[in-house]
């Protein structure tokens, strides 16, 4: 599902946000601001939380769990403080609103309402110069890709603003939920930039080792 297919006119402002929020913990999920997440509930709390917040402001906090949450799931599992809160007004799709970093928890039963503060992103002077690195880096990388792994191919619009830009590629490249949460609890939009390039770098230079070996092991084959 593209943010381009939803009428978004609705969504939360947050200029009456009152600062508390449903907490909904999974141990696969980091939430992005500025990107969709479709949730399928069968929890008969988060059944009645999704209840409640169609009621209300609408809003739910997705948290990630920490390591060794199997053990007490059914009841108040660590999480991490920074989380994804989004709009679910959408057919329970979330629409990423902001980055909150929680202050308290102030109920836990049946699930957990939690204060939060807003963490706005900071920005600086060099955000064009990163934006540019990254649509570089990726381009090479989609140049690199062979035809028979075009679905390994990073597949965004490069012109969103920097902020946009490393939400929506974190969410799209990364596959470690503790490399997500890493990159949310980052307010800073050239820092995260910064880990992106460092990712992308990565990756061309085993692509490109691979891909020399690759060579090296056909031609070889081709002389004997």
């Amino acid at each position: 599902m593209d943010l381009s297919e939803l009428d978004l006119k609705g969504v939360s402002n947050l200029k009456s946000f009152t600062g508390v929020i449903p907490l909904f913990p999974l141990s696969t999920v980091v939430f992005f601001p500025n990107t969709l997440l479709p949730l399928h509930i069968f929890e008969p709390r988060y059944k009645q939380m999704v209840n409640d917040v169609i009621n209300t402001e609408k809003i739910i906090g997705m948290a990630l769990l920490k390591p060794g949450w199997g053990d007490n799931y059914y009841e108040t599992p660590e999480i991490f403080d920074t989380v994804g809160m989004g709009d679910g007004r959408i057919n329970i799709v979330l629409y990423g609103l902001k980055r909150v970093r929680i202050v308290e928890v102030v109920e836990n039963l049946p699930y957990r309402l939690a204060r939060v503060d807003i963490v706005d992103d900071l920005h600086g002077s060099s955000e064009q110069t990163l934006r540019l690195r990254i649509g570089e880096l990726i381009t090479r990388w989609n140049l690199l890709i062979e035809n028979t792994e075009k679905s390994h191919r990073i597949e965004i619009n490069t012109n969103l603003p920097l902020d946009r830009l490393t939400d929506a590629l974190g969410t799209l490249i990364f596959t470690n939920v503790f490399d997500k949460q890493t990159l949310l609890e980052e307010p800073s939009v050239e820092k995260r930039a910064q880990i992106l390039i460092r990712d992308l770098k990565t990756r061309l230079e085993i692509i490109s080792v691979t891909s020399r070996k690759r060579s090296e092991i056909i031609k070889k084959r081709h002389l004997n």
